[in-house]
C-alpha cells in the first residue's frame, strides 16, 4: 500500500499493474450485449431474477453446509471442513435490490471460504419490487439478532456487494444508532452508497461503465425506498455517520459508475478522520471481484484475507 493517511490504520492502495486482457475483453462484451440496460429492461417489462442461483452440489464435499430461515427466506452457513477460525463472514449479495445471488455469488463466496478459513453466512434477502428498505431492514435485524447470539459482534464481518455494501453500511449505522454493537469489520466491493445518482462526477464516469446505466438504476432505488427520502441512511449510507463503527474497507473500479460516490466517502471519512482502507483498480468495472478467474480478483481478493487476517 501506498499514501498513508493521517492514522496508522487507515492506507490507500492504488493498482499499478496494467489491466489485464479478460478484463478489457468482458467490457466490450458487456457493451455488446446491452448489459448498461438490464435493469431498466427489467422494470420495463417487469421480468426480475428473484430466485437464487442453485448452489454447487461439490461444495458438501469441501465445507459443511447449513441451511435456516429468516422470515421464510433461505440463509445458507457455510464452513471450512478443517478451521479453528472464530470469525464470521455476512456476505451480502448485490443486484441493485431486483436480483438474487447469481453463480458468481457462490463462486466469490467459495474464494472467500478456502482463502480466509472463516465461516460464511449468506442470506437470500427480500427483493424489490415486492419488497423494500423496510423488509430488507426488519430481515438483517433478526438474522444479525441471531448471529449475535452465537458470535460475538468483534468475530463478525460484514461484507457487501453494490447494493449489499449498501445494506451493510447502512444496517450497521443502524446498528450504532440503536446502542447495539455492530460488526467488527466491514468491507465494501464496488458498494452503491447513494440511490439520489446526484454526484456530477457520474456523468464522466457513465461513458466508461459498460455494466451498469443511471436510468435503471434510478428506477431501483426509488423503488427500494418507496417513498423514503432518498438521502436517509438507511437507503443511502454516504449520508450517515460512520462514526464508531467497526474498521471499514473499500474496492471500487475506475470504470464503475458508483467510482464518484466512493471517492466522495473516501473524501468525508477522513475529513472527520474516520479510519478507511481505499483500494482502487484503475479501468476495473462493477464488482470485478466476484469474476474470481480474472487476475485482478484474484488480488483484490487477496486483499480482503490480509484485511480479515490481521483483524483476528
Amino acid at each position: 500500500m501506498h499514501g498513508k493517511s493521517q492514522t496508522d490504520t487507515a492506507a490507500t492502495y492504488i493498482h499499478n499493474q496494467p489491466a489485464s486482457f479478460q478484463s478489457q475483453f468482458l467490457q466490450k462484451l458487456m457493451a455488446i450485449l446491452g448489459k448498461k440496460h438490464a435493469m431498466e429492461k427489467a422494470f420495463n417489462t417487469n421480468k426480475f431474477s428473484s430466485n437464487p442461483a442453485q448452489l454447487p452440489r461439490s461444495w458438501q464435499s469441501f465445507f459443511t453446509t447449513g441451511v435456516g430461515e429468516v422470515n421464510q427466506r433461505k440463509v445458507w452457513t457455510f464452513k471450512p471442513k478443517q478451521t479453528n477460525a472464530s470469525q464470521v463472514i455476512l456476505y451480502i449479495h448485490g443486484g441493485g435490490y431486483i436480483s438474487n445471488l447469481t453463480k458468481y455469488d457462490w463462486l466469490f463466496v467459495r474464494e472467500l471460504l478456502v482463502k480466509t478459513n472463516c465461516t460464511v453466512v449468506v442470506p437470500d434477502y427480500p427483493l424489490v419490487p415486492r419488497s423494500n428498505y423496510k423488509h430488507v431492514y426488519e430481515f438483517f435485524d433478526k438474522l444479525y439478532t441471531g448471529l449475535v447470539a452465537d458470535t460475538p459482534p468483534e468475530n463478525i464481518i460484514f461484507m457487501g456487494n453494490s447494493a449489499g455494501g449498501g445494506i451493510a453500511l447502512g444496517f450497521a449505522q443502524q446498528l450504532r444508532d440503536e446502542k447495539r454493537s455492530p460488526p467488527s469489520r466491514i468491507i465494501l466491493n464496488s458498494p452503491w452508497l447513494d440511490i439520489t445518482m446526484s454526484n456530477p462526477g457520474i456523468i464522466d464516469i457513465d461513458k466508461k461503465d459498460k455494466l451498469l446505466g443511471i436510468p435503471g438504476l434510478k428506477m431501483a432505488g426509488q423503488a427500494y425506498a418507496n417513498g423514503l427520502d432518498a438521502r436517509d441512511s438507511r437507503v443511502s449510507p454516504i449520508y450517515g455517520d460512520c462514526s464508531g463503527l467497526g474498521e471499514i474497507s473499500l474496492f471500487i473500479g475506475t470504470h464503475d459508475i458508483f467510482l464518484a460516490d466512493a471517492r466522495k466517502f473516501k473524501k468525508k471519512m477522513e475529513e472527520k478522520g474516520i479510519p478507511i482502507h481505499y483500494f482502487e483498480y484503475p479501468k476495473m468495472f462493477h464488482v470485478w471481484v466476484a469474476l474470481t478467474s480474472l487476475k485482478e480478483s484474484k488480488h483484490a481478493i487477496y486483499q480482503m484475507a490480509a484485511l480479515i487476517k490481521a483483524g483476528k
